[in-house]
């Protein structure tokens, strides 16, 4: 079964060898838009992936990434710190999030009106659990979905952490729900590569390097891990509305 990592930037070939040789190259054409181009390396797809508003339609990248037989998506994601024991080169695993985006689609089905799928867990607990299990220092966290090319102001910072979120990212939300909809497994890892703006910068050490480093030499241990077939449920969340004939059985007519 292929998998999907998305990338929140751009890795050097040669430190992805481990999740074996590179195959081929691919750009897929969808119906909002062309997505790739996508690395196939062994049974995984490789994405450069960028959260800023002028991104590739997430759409697009979901699409692309089911019609490519992919089921389960693990994105890493570079994260902003909120919470003040949080600091570069921290391993973060996100168990639930929270929508601050505003310009973003919020789902593929705008003539359906099928897209109320329960955000409970809010990522694959499949994918989740085999990351907790092979990067037993990622620290759970909550996730707030936000939007660039700015940071956050050091009041909004302060604001975020009252709302309980731990960390600030761009490339989660909405794809998360996106992907529920698409019935793709969805999950992600988080490294701090910089800390809230109400706190003073730190000097970078080599920490985030490093964090990488590990999550690579993690990566085939965790996609070994993972249970064939799912077990989360993820790849059944449509079943109800194709059963009552709201959904057609292609997938591919869903938009």
């Amino acid at each position: 079964m292929p998998h999907l990592l998305i990338l929140a930037q751009p890795l050097p070939p040669r430190s992805l060898e481990n999740l074996g040789e590179f195959a081929e190259e691919r750009v897929v054409n969808t119906p909002f838009g062309e997505a790739g181009p996508f690395a196939l390396r062994g049974d995984v797809w490789i994405l450069p992936y960028f959260g800023s508003p002028t991104r590739t339609d997430p759409r697009a990248t979901l699409w692309a990434a089911k019609d490519l037989g992919v089921q389960r998506i693990l994105a890493w994601e570079a994260v902003i710190g909120l919470d003040h024991d949080l600091d570069r080169g921290d391993i973060v695993l996100p168990d639930d999030y929270i929508d601050w985006t505003r310009r973003q689609p919020t789902t593929f089905f705008q003539r359906f009106g099928v897209g109320y799928i329960q955000q409970v867990p809010p990522f694959c607990p499949d994918i989740s659990t085999a990351i907790a299990q092979h990067l037993p220092t990622a620290r759970p966290v909550i996730y707030l979905g936000d939007e660039g090319p700015r940071r956050e102001s050091a009041a909004e910072a302060r604001m975020f952490l009252r709302w309980g979120a731990h960390v600030r990212g761009l490339n989660l939300v909405p794809e998360t729900y996106l992907a529920k909809e698409l019935e793709l497994c969805f999950a992600a890892i988080g490294v701090v590569t910089g800390v809230g703006a109400d706190r003073a910068r730190p000097q970078p050490e080599g920490e985030v390097r490093d964090a990488g480093r590990a999550i690579l030499a993690a990566l085939p241990s965790i996609f070994a891990a993972l249970p064939d077939p799912p077990q989360c449920g993820c790849d059944h969340l449509q079943a109800g509305p194709r059963r009552r004939g709201a959904l057609p059985q292609d997938w591919r007519e869903w938009s």
